[in-house]
C-alpha cells in the first residue's frame, strides 16, 4: 500500500514543477512586455514620447518666460521708486517747543524820478542835456535795459554827452543811491527800537544794493556785524508772533523769502510789493517750515532732488556762501550774460572766488558797448535764463501772505513810509521730509518678488548654489585626473 501510494506520488510533483515552471516564464514574458527597452523598436512609439516631451518643455518654457516678464516689470518699478522716489513726507504739529524763524526782509530802491532830477541837476547843472537824466536812470537803476547807452556807443555818432566821464558806473550808483542811513528810520522788533543799520544788512542782487534782515546771505555775514552778534529773528511760545516794524524814506520794493534766498526778478508776485514813500502798509504772513531727518542727508543730490544751503552747486561761479534755488537762478543768470555778450552789467554781485584785486581773466563788467549788446539781446537773454536747470532747496519754507492792507497814504508824519510786517500766528504744523524706503526695504521686496514669482527662499537658493557647486566638483574632478593621467 505505501509502495503503492510512493508510486501515486511522483507524478503529482513532477505535474506542480511543471506548472511552476509555466508561471516563471509567464511573469518574465509580462516583465519582458513591461520593459521598453526589450521590446523592439517601434517609430511610432519614439515620436509620440518625443512629442511629449517637446511640449512639456515648450509648456514650461511659456511658463518660466511669463513669469519673468512679469518679474521684469515688477522689480523695474520697484527699482524706479527706490531710485526716484525715495522720499515721503508728512506733517507735524508737535510746535509747543518750535523756534519759527521770522521770514526774510529785502528792500530795494526803486526809481523816483524827481529824485533823480534833484540829483542829476544838483551834479550836472540846470543846462544838462535832456538825455543825461535818462541814461544817468538806466545806469544807477538798471532792470535789465539800457536805451540811452546808445548815446555812447563806440559806433554811434558824435555825443553831446561827456560819455568819458559817465563811464564810471560805480560812482553815478553810489551818488544817486540812498544809503541805509538814508533809506531807513524807526525800525523796531516786537515793539522794541532797534538799530536799523546794524538789523538790515547790504546784500548785493541783480537790482543793485538792497538792504535786508534775517538773510544768510547779506554782505557782514548771517549773524555778526563788527564781531557783534545780530539779533536772530525768531517767535516762539515766549515771544509770540513776530513783528517788524520799520519806515522807509524813499520809494521801495519789499521782498519776502526765506534765509538763504535773495531777491531776483521771478519772485512770486504775492511776495514783493512796491511801497512808495508817504505810504502806509501792513502785511500779514503765514509761514510753513520744512524739516529733514537726518538720514535724507545721507541720499545723494540726484536721488532726493534737493540741495541743502552748503551744497554750492558750482565753486568757481559761486556769487553767494549758501544755496539756494534763487542763488543758482542768480549764477545762471550771470553765465546767461557771460555767454550772449561776453560781460556781465555792473550791479550784479562778483564771484566769491575773486580776490580784491581783478584778475586777467576776471569777467568783465559791461561798458556802454556790453550795456547796449545786453539790451539788443534781452529777450533772448530772458528766455535763456528761464531755462535754468536750478534744483529747489532742501529747507525752503513756505510762504503765504494772507494780509496786505489797501495802498494808502499816512495822515500823520509819523507814520508817512511805515510798514509792518507780521506773522499773523505761530505755525501749528511743518512738513517733515524722510526716506520712504531703505536697502534693507529694498532686500525684503525683492526676496518677496522672488518668492512670489519663483517659490524661491534664502535656503533654497543656499540650497541650489551647494548643488551648483557639488556638481561643479564632480565634472571638475574627472577632468583633472585625465589632464593629470594624460601628461
Amino acid at each position: 500500500m505505501d509502495a503503492k501510494n510512493g508510486r501515486g506520488m511522483r507524478p503529482r510533483r513532477m505535474s506542480v514543477a511543471v506548472d511552476s515552471a509555466a508561471e516563471y516564464e509567464e511573469k518574465q514574458a509580462a516583465a519582458k512586455d513591461d520593459n521598453p527597452e526589450s521590446k523592439p523598436s517601434n517609430p511610432e512609439s519614439k515620436d509620440k514620447r518625443k512629442e511629449e516631451m517637446t511640449q512639456s518643455q515648450f509648456h514650461w518654457l511659456m511658463v518660466v518666460s511669463g513669469l519673468s516678464f512679469m518679474m521684469y516689470g515688477s522689480v523695474w518699478n520697484l527699482l524706479s521708486n527706490y531710485l526716484h522716489n525715495p522720499l515721503t513726507f508728512y506733517v507735524d504739529t508737535t510746535h509747543l517747543h518750535w523756534n519759527t524763524s521770522f521770514p526774510a526782509v529785502s528792500l530795494c530802491q526803486v526809481v523816483n524820478g524827481e529824485t533823480v532830477t534833484e540829483a542829476t541837476e544838483q551834479y550836472f547843472g540846470p543846462d544838462r542835456a535832456p538825455v543825461l537824466d535818462s541814461l544817468v536812470i538806466d545806469i544807477a537803476f538798471y532792470g535789465g535795459t539800457c536805451y540811452a547807452c546808445e548815446e555812447c556807443h563806440p559806433g554811434a555818432p558824435v555825443s553831446t554827452l561827456d560819455c568819458a566821464g559817465l563811464s564810471n558806473f560805480s560812482a553815478l550808483v553810489q551818488r544817486h543811491r540812498a544809503t541805509c542811513e538814508d533809506l531807513l528810520t524807526d525800525c523796531q522788533w516786537q515793539r522794541e527800537p532797534v538799530d536799523c543799520c546794524r538789523l538790515f544788512r547790504p546784500l548785493d542782487t541783480e537790482f543793485g544794493r538792497c538792504y535786508s534782515v534775517n538773510a544768510a546771505n547779506s554782505a557782514a555775514g548771517p549773524r555778526e556785524v563788527g564781531g557783534a552778534p545780530l539779533p536772530r529773528l525768531v517767535s516762539n511760545r515766549a515771544t509770540g508772533p513776530g513783528r517788524l516794524g520799520f519806515r522807509v524814506l524813499e520809494d521801495v520794493q519789499l521782498y519776502l523769502h526765506d534765509e538763504f534766498s535773495v531777491p531776483h526778478a521771478y519772485v512770486d508776485r504775492a511776495l514783493r510789493e512796491t511801497v512808495l514813500w508817504g505810504m502806509r502798509k501792513e502785511i500779514a504772513v503765514r509761514v510753513i517750515e520744512m524739516e529733514n531727518k537726518a538720514t535724507v542727508h545721507e541720499l545723494p543730490i540726484w536721488r532726493r532732488n534737493c540741495r541743502f544751503p552748503w551744497e554750492v552747486a558750482d565753486e568757481a561761479l559761486q556769487l553767494y556762501r549758501y544755496y539756494s534755488f534763487s542763488t543758482c537762478a542768480m549764477e545762471c543768470f550771470w553765465q546767461t550774460q557771460l555767454q550772449f555778450c561776453n560781460c556781465t552789467h555792473h550791479l550784479m554781485p562778483r564771484p566769491l572766488n575773486l580776490p580784491g584785486s581783478i584778475q586777467p581773466d576776471a569777467p568783465a563788467v559791461c561798458s556802454f558797448e556790453g550795456l547796449t549788446c545786453l539790451t539788443e539781446r534781452s529777450v533772448e537773454i530772458a528766455r535763456a535764463r528761464k531755462q535754468c536747470p536750478c534744483l529747489s532747496s532742501c529747507v525752503e519754507p513756505e510762504y503765504f501772505v494772507v494780509h496786505k492792507s489797501e495802498d494808502t497814504f499816512a495822515e500823520s508824519e509819523e507814520e508817512e513810509g511805515r510798514i509792518v510786517v507780521r506773522l499773523q500766528s505761530l505755525p501749528y504744523e511743518r512738513f517733515v521730509r524722510n526716506i520712504a524706503k531703505t536697502e534693507m526695504d529694498l532686500f525684503i521686496a525683492l526676496g518677496g518678488l522672488i518668492g512670489l514669482f519663483y517659490g524661491m527662499s534664502l535656503l533654497t537658493s543656499i540650497d541650489f548654489l551647494i548643488n551648483v557647486c557639488r556638481l561643479a566638483f564632480r565634472v571638475l574632478c574627472p577632468c583633472r585626473n585625465r589632464l593629470r593621467d594624460g601628461g
